[in-house]
């Protein structure tokens, strides 16, 4: 680090050239100075071969990863080469690595194209160590080659074959991207190319990695359809799908339906993908708001409209506007208007054409819309128990016995959920004081047959969530009262029913609870050996290792405070296990809990084994 000085005059201003700009502040052109930044270098690079076949000029791009080299090759026309009139300079070295030029300033020459700012193959060129553009068109072939952000050769030569293109090798630079090392992921090129044919329909996107070997080819037939049938799970057969154009301007809209609760929407403005949104993904959302308030209530709020939802958004703009160099959102204000009359025309043409499927689709949201309206409610409930806990953390939650906090609360303490009062009493006189005690006097409702509604008015599930400080659906670590949940049930089939009913709950309402490790098992001890005046406990019999009177323990409220305090609360004995669930585990509970009969009867028939049972 140089020396700091306090002179601030006329002498500390500096002018950066195009070059050392580009290398020294890289963030400004490439949106980060990253990996990602890495990765948008081939984007800008693709995105030009896509502007060509777009245009018309080619049906195949060819893209080729070798290390941390990476080849685009496209059968467009050729960049221009040759030197220009106006000022001497060979117009692929202008394209290449001086700012603002190239060909896409008007509409003459392309028309909805991405790339506008004449920017972005410089960024790429300028910040690569090694960067070749290779050029084939009018019989002639010209290389243009560019290290560490220099021209080093420009060459013509007479062209071996009648194919036009450009190819384009480049290897960022690891001083520039302040990377070491830079890796550019096989799979992100997958991805976006694989997303491209979905939005260039007849072009071909052919990828290759030499490390691995690794060869794909991605094209697409029907476009944006074939987007939404590929990636989503839809709740009805039929595709919605439009495309409108207005005054030179095209917006295409597919969408559907699918069983999951949240929404995912992919927008596109000339063949880029833009993951932040804009002006078109906002005139969609509105057409949806407004046409199912029209169908289902006036109190549709948006989020219910797009309830599971899977659309895209793709739109072809003369002159597109864009936030920032990486054009993450659009911001045309003319898409807002165009794209929410198409989608309000689409979703009118499909409700009259598919009643069966739009009934379905409005039957689905007009029930979110009523569990919405209950949530509301309950979270009223919730928030308010929560504001009174906050107040005092010894307070009763819901004014109920039920509940004997613990001394110490936080992270590191722990509720015990158990059977009934006879369980509670053992337990509360045998805990050390970071354990909390809440009884259950009944089963938890099952969330997964039963309106949320209904669940939230569960005597059981207000207090569980109460005690814990669990908003449902907005679940904050940090304003948990405990650490941890400990369910402390008998080993019986009730018992069993129970820890099942608080693990769906919790699995519904704050999954990242689960992950989190905080849901756990406190096993009591099923046998009691009695030797010498000192008693020894067991989970299993099979772990019995010393020799004396054995007793069967009929459960916690047959265990006497000192025998619970020993056998769960004491490192020699306590057993405590944490509840994992995996995506089969989930998909288990939700088909044998839920109302799919089937999927139950299904379930017993391949894993039951009828002859064994006996009269």
């Amino acid at each position: 680090m140089g020396e700091m000085t306090m002179n601030y005059d006329a002498n500390s201003i500096q002018t950066l050239s195009f070059v050392d700009a580009i290398r020294t502040r890289i963030a400004m052109y490439m949106g980060s100075a990253d990996n990602a930044g890495v990765l948008q270098c081939v984007r800008e690079i693709i995105t030009n071969s896509i502007d060509e076949a777009t245009m018309g000029f080619g049906k195949k791009i060819t893209v080729t990863l070798d290390g941390n080299t990476v080849t685009v090759e496209d059968e467009g026309r050729g960049v221009p080469f040759g030197v220009r009139e106006s000022d001497g300079v060979d117009a692929i070295v202008a394209i290449y690595t001086m700012p603002h030029s190239g060909g896409k300033f008007d509409n003459k020459t392309y028309q909805n194209v991405a790339g506008m700012n004449g920017i972005g193959a410089k960024g790429t060129a300028l910040s690569s160590d090694y960067f070749s553009a290779q050029s084939t068109r009018d019989g002639r072939t010209c290389t243009l080659i560019v290290e560490n952000g220099k021209v080093t050769s420009l060459t013509t030569v007479k062209a071996t074959s009648t194919k036009t293109g450009t190819k384009v090798i480049f290897t960022p630079s690891q001083e520039v991207y302040n990377l070491e090392p830079i890796h550019i992921n096989f799979s992100d090129l997958k991805e976006m190319c694989k997303n491209w044919s979905y939005l260039s329909s007849g072009i071909e996107f052919a990828l290759e990695d030499k490390t691995t070997k690794e060869k794909v080819k991605y094209l697409s037939k029907n476009g944006i359809k074939d987007f939404i049938k590929d990636n989503a799970v839809p709740l009805h057969k039929t595709p919605l799908y439009i495309k409108m154009e207005e005054n030179g301007i095209k917006c295409e809209v597919a969408a559907f339906w699918t069983k999951e609760r949240h929404e995912k929407s992919f927008t596109f403005t000339n063949g880029l993908a833009n993951p932040e949104g804009g002006t078109s993904l906002t005139g969609v959302k509105t057409a949806l708001t407004t046409f199912f308030k029209k169908h289902i209530n006036d109190t549709v709020s948006p989020d219910v409209a797009r309830t599971g939802l899977f659309y895209v958004v793709n739109c072809q703009v003369p002159n597109p506007s864009f936030a920032n160099q990486t054009k993450t959102k659009v911001n045309n204000p003319e898409l807002r208007g165009l794209c929410q009359r198409a989608t309000g025309k689409m979703l009118d043409e499909f409700s009259k054409r598919h009643t069966d499927e739009f009934n379905r689709i409005i039957s689905m949201l007009t029930k979110e819309a009523k569990a919405e309206i209950a949530a509301e409610k309950a979270r009223a409930q919730i928030l308010k128990a929560e504001k009174d806990i906050g107040s005092n953390q010894k307070k009763k939650v819901f004014a109920s016995d039920k509940l004997k906090d613990a001394e110490v609360l936080g992270e590191k303490s722990t509720l015990l959920l158990v059977e009934g009062n006879s369980a509670a009493s053992s337990l509360a006189n045998a805990r050390t004081n970071d354990y909390g005690i809440l009884a259950l006097r009944g089963k938890p409702i099952n969330v997964l047959t039963n309106d949320l509604e209904k669940i939230l008015d569960n005597e059981e599930i207000k207090l569980l969530l109460s005690a814990m400080n669990i908003v449902p659906f907005k679940y904050d670590s940090k304003k948990l009262r405990y650490g941890r949940l400990g369910i402390a049930s008998d080993a019986d089939a009730d018992g069993g029913h129970i820890a099942l009913l608080v693990t769906i709950a919790l699995q519904y309402f704050a999954p990242e609870f689960i992950k989190e490790g905080r849901l756990v098992r406190l096993e009591s001890p099923y046998y009691i050996v009695k030797k010498g005046g000192k008693e020894y406990y067991f989970m299993n019999e099979q772990d019995i290792n010393v020799k004396g009177d054995v007793h069967l323990c009929k459960g916690l409220g047959s265990l006497s405070p000192e025998q619970a305090h020993r056998s769960m609360f004491t490192e020699e004995f306590q057993s405590i296990k944490v509840v994992e669930l995996d995506e089969e585990d989930i998909e288990l509970l939700n088909g044998l809990m839920g109302k799919d009969t089937e999927l139950k009867k299904q379930y017993v028939q391949e894993n039951i084994d009828f002859s064994q049972v006996r009269e």
